[in-house]
């Protein structure tokens, strides 16, 4: 299965069982498909606004189906020491550990709404780069992903164009000030638009 057909599954998951066999079948092929072939830039642009927004670099950062590990290694590359990073996953999550840019790994379904009551760390920031988008998470996940987080908590989300109104909506239920969510470019010399979200928990 080449490259076009993995993001074609992607983007039209119907269940979790459909995305954990997905992932399962592209670990090994998933760096070189979406950040060489594809030309994906938005998980390390999102870092570095995150890194710009969170001075504290002892802060601990969560992210948010963190897959291979590319947007950890940014953040590590920042100065970032403290990273989780949660996927559903667990053949993306060993390619992660090589990176040895995360301080914990945890296969989790960010749909389960106990999430929160399971996290024993205190979280400063929460990260996603590619959560947000056709078939994946959406806007019912963000109460329990912004109940993870200490007040005044940073939050850099990449969310798709089409789920942001409903994501906006459901973050402002939750508490959560949005302080900017420019559209950008997601791929290099491509037309892909997603809404760079930067926010605070209140």
């Amino acid at each position: 299965m080449d490259e076009d057909d993995h993001l074609t599954r992607a983007r039209s998951l119907r269940s979790v069982a459909d995305a954990a066999a997905l992932y399962r079948d592209w670990a090994a092929d998933y760096d070189r498909d979406v950040f060489e072939r594809s030309g994906v830039i938005g998980s390390a642009r999102i870092a570095d606004l995150l890194a710009e927004l969170v001075p504290d670099r002892d802060t601990r950062v969560v992210d948010l189906g963190c897959g291979t590990g590319a947007v950890g290694v940014r953040l590590a590359e920042h100065g970032f020491r403290h990273i989780v990073g949660y996927d559903l996953s667990p053949e993306m999550l060993e390619f992660a550990m090589t990176t040895r840019a995360y301080e914990r790994l945890v296969v989790v379904d960010l749909d389960d709404p106990t999430i929160p009551e399971r996290e024993p760390d205190v979280i400063g920031a929460s990260i996603s780069a590619g959560t947000f988008t056709h078939g994946h998470v959406g806007a019912g996940a963000v109460p329990h992903l912004v109940r993870l987080l200490a007040p005044g908590s940073a939050i850099a989300w990449v969310v798709a164009a089409p789920l942001w109104p409903d994501i906006r909506n459901a973050l402002e239920r939750a508490s959560v000030t949005v302080l900017s969510a420019d559209l950008e470019p997601i791929r290099r010399d491509a037309d892909d638009l997603a809404h760079m979200v930067l926010a605070r928990a209140r």
